[in-house]
């Protein structure tokens, strides 16, 4: 069954409608360990970064799982974290907490203390745009199940029932000796059968799922935020 997707948010200079939350923070508090957030907002166009290269991303690999209606909100939801982490941590407080797995830890009282601007934290202790975008999106593809990942064989087997695009494909069992790269050659012999192909990022094992005859051009629009997809 495909996320139920969080409503879309209008957004205005003057104005913003709060998105209902979902967690429950009666026993959360927020509490940072930044001295000093970033002033400064991530470059985008300055550097060839625009919101197209999102529609484009998002159109391929969700564009068989999820309606125009709901990749658009998740094409807005990449974009203004990429453009603007602090009104994005803002806007989407719920979604930018629940995307960071692990994000905060339990005090003494059971209270679970987290970072209340996640997105601009991230931002803030990047070296420079290019592994920030690819962390930022990497937390929302993941989110909608359109990225996972495995760094072994047995890691990648279960990884692929959490991408909608391959979950319902029964794949084989790894083999004594396989490793990650081997068990994505074998995935992909499937996965060819469907026109599609696995990619994955070299030494980092995110791993996106695509149409064969798209593999090319996906590969290149994500090389513009310095993100390097292969086939095994």
């Amino acid at each position: 069954m495909i996320r139920k997707l969080l409503p879309i948010l209008t957004l205005s200079i003057f104005n913003f409608i709060a998105v209902a939350q979902t967690t429950d923070y009666s026993k959360v508090i927020f509490s940072s360990d930044i001295y000093q957030y970033k002033e400064l907002d991530p470059k985008t166009h300055e550097l060839g970064i625009d919101k197209d290269l999102l529609v484009d991303i998002v159109g391929k690999l969700g564009d068989s799982v999820y309606t125009k209606k709901e990749q658009k909100e998740i094409i807005d939801k990449a974009w203004l974290a990429f453009s603007n982490p602090k009104l994005f941590d803002f806007v989407y407080k719920d979604f930018a907490v629940t995307t960071h797995n692990n994000w905060g830890k339990m005090n003494a009282k059971g209270e679970l203390v987290l970072e209340p601007n996640p997105y601009l934290t991230e931002w803030t202790v990047s070296i420079d745009e290019m592994p920030y975008f690819q962390l930022a999106l990497s937390k929302i593809l993941s989110h909608y199940s359109l990225i996972t990942y495995g760094d072994d064989a047995d890691g990648i087997k279960s990884s692929f029932n959490e991408l909608l695009i391959t979950k319902d494909i029964n794949f084989q069992d790894p083999k004594d000796g396989d490793w990650a790269y081997s068990y994505l050659e074998t995935i992909n012999d499937e996965l060819l059968k469907k026109g599609l192909v696995a990619l994955v990022t070299k030494g980092y094992y995110n791993i996106i799922v695509c149409k064969l005859i798209e593999k090319e051009e996906l590969t290149t629009l994500f090389k513009k935020i310095d993100w390097d997809f292969i086939q095994p």
